[in-house]
């Protein structure tokens, strides 16, 4: 895909909560910034570091799952220099308090269309694969509600 950012950054939650620590800790390795400059800075010292590697470029920062609001500032994202900032939440509240400027509410898919979207990712060839797992998959699919 073509786009005019010298970065995208994806920051997962994966099971942990997305926070300053968890924000930095991705930005650091995106970023290449070596352990020398990293591990003897506070939070603060990490914070001016990134500010001042991302002021210098465009930049996609995406972050999936957020479950309350966050201050970027804090974490050295520079929020007013033409780079993006796209985050997904099933919490309206953090939408409310991270001053979102454009705000997309995405309903869940329609039964069928998540479970082809499961058979999707997970292929075919693994749901065959033993008697029982085709079953699982699609009580995980069900208990998933329609989010992809």
């Amino acid at each position: 895909a073509e786009h005019n950012f010298d970065r995208v950054i994806l920051v997962e939650s994966r099971t942990d909560v997305i926070n300053i620590e968890t924000i930095q800790f991705v930005l650091k390795y995106r970023l290449a910034i070596p352990n020398e400059v990293w591990d003897n800075k506070n939070q603060q010292g990490r914070a001016a570091e990134i500010f001042q590697r991302l002021s210098q470029r465009r930049f996609a920062l995406l972050l999936d799952d957020l479950r309350g609001p966050i201050n970027l500032a804090e974490a050295g994202v520079p929020v007013q220099n033409g780079s993006k900032i796209v985050y997904t939440t099933i919490m309206e509240d953090a939408c409310n308090a991270m001053g979102d400027q454009m705000k997309f509410k995405v309903d869940c898919l329609l039964p069928d269309d998540a479970w082809n979207l499961f058979r999707l990712m997970v292929k075919d060839d693994v749901l065959n694969s033993h008697p029982d797992i085709l079953e699982l998959a699609e009580t995980v699919a069900d208990l998933c509600g329609g989010l992809p």
